[in-house]
């Protein structure tokens, strides 16, 4: 309270000082605090987009061939210097690449996760942002009419149903943002004794790929829709785990789940709904489950007070966007659990933001 009132007693003297008449005209003094914040947000409109565009350019594979100078990529890649300075630049700054005696070369971050060749490679989700550009507009009227508004009227899974193009890059898109934490989730999640795995919304299998190579023991399910488990079967056969993964077409709020299975896992999922529907996930998998069965959710967890970290923030407003969801604290996901009867309640740091969620059924 005395930091509201000493803030408020600023602001005051400070509305006092800023402007104040003098023979007829307006005199300024300066601002408490620099306008540096406001900078900073505006320009970061132009990061993804430079990075979609130095993706499509082929930027990073070409530097990954060898150390360039500037010159040189604004001959190879046809740019004007000045297009060159500022796209090397913003990159550079970001941290995807590095200078060093008048050459650019590639980061750590930018071999793992911009190069084509890699496992990790993001450009799905690359993809997908470039094809589906956020606006101020579709932003507002999310917000306005709570609800998503990434294909205007229609719904994204109904979109997806429909169209198989939008199926496939959507799932592409969850494939190469997933594949890094689903490592993260067979390296640092507790598995033991888990033979069965119901992997719900798995999408293209990513974490059970990861699961079945981590534990060679375990077969598991991707429960989705149609379309998407036809491709998910793509994935699958490349991975060449066809024998120990398959699918089952089912749609999660109106079908029941398969018994059989002594884990459902969650993978991204509850932040695309809202509390009741989330509630009726943990009722089907606790109602599916036999005693000590385990289930698993993978999310980026709000702090206790819903105003941190800014990327799980961020990833809220992202749902707005995109989905009848958004981020949960670890408060709330603990109740979710507790009230359907799940207990012994656990979160894992699994990989960059993400948490494993585990609790049992007693």
């Amino acid at each position: 309270m005395t930091d509201l009132i000493a803030f408020g007693q600023q602001q005051k003297n400070q509305d006092e000082n800023n402007v104040w008449l003098l023979s007829g005209k307006p005199q300024f003094s300066m601002p408490a605090c620099d306008d540096g914040l406001l900078w900073e947000t505006w320009m970061s409109m132009f990061h993804f987009p430079t990075l979609t565009v130095a993706d499509e350019l082929g930027l990073f594979s070409l530097i990954a061939k060898a150390p360039k100078t500037a010159s040189e990529i604004s001959e190879s890649l046809s740019l004007s210097e000045r297009a060159t300075e500022a796209l090397l630049g913003v990159m550079t700054s970001l941290g995807y690449l590095v200078q060093q005696n008048g050459k650019f070369n590639l980061t750590q971050v930018s071999r793992n996760f911009l190069l084509p060749q890699s496992p990790y490679y993001w450009g799905g989700m690359l993809k997908l942002m470039a094809n589906n550009p956020l606006s101020h507009s579709v932003l507002l009227e999310g917000l306005k009419n709570d609800r998503s508004s990434v294909y205007q009227e229609q719904d994204v899974w109904e979109a997806h149903e429909m169209e198989l193009d939008k199926a496939k890059l959507f799932t592409g898109a969850m494939q190469s943002m997933t594949m890094p934490g689903a490592l993260g989730i067979a390296h640092h999640g507790d598995f033991t004794g888990i033979t069965r795995l119901l992997d719900v919304g798995g999408g293209s299998a990513a974490v059970s790929v990861a699961l079945a190579q981590r534990y060679p023991q375990m077969q598991c399910t991707i429960l989705d829709l149609p379309v998407v488990c036809q491709i998910a079967q793509e994935y699958i056969s490349q991975a060449g785990l066809s024998d120990r993964i398959d699918t089952y077409s089912a749609n999660f709020f109106t079908d029941t789940f398969p018994v059989g299975y002594n884990a459902v896992l969650f993978s991204n999922i509850f932040h695309d709904w809202g509390w009741k529907k989330c509630q009726h996930l943990v009722k089907s998998s606790f109602d599916a489950l036999p005693k000590g069965g385990r289930i698993y959710l993978h999310e980026m967890l709000l702090n206790d007070t819903k105003d941190g970290p800014a990327t799980a923030t961020s990833y809220s407003m992202c749902m707005i966007w995109w989905t009848q969801g958004k981020q949960y604290t670890a408060s709330e996901v603990n109740q979710l659990l507790k009230e359907a009867g799940f207990e012994d309640v656990s979160i894992t740091s699994t990989h960059s933001y993400f948490s494993l969620v585990c609790a049992t059924k007693s």
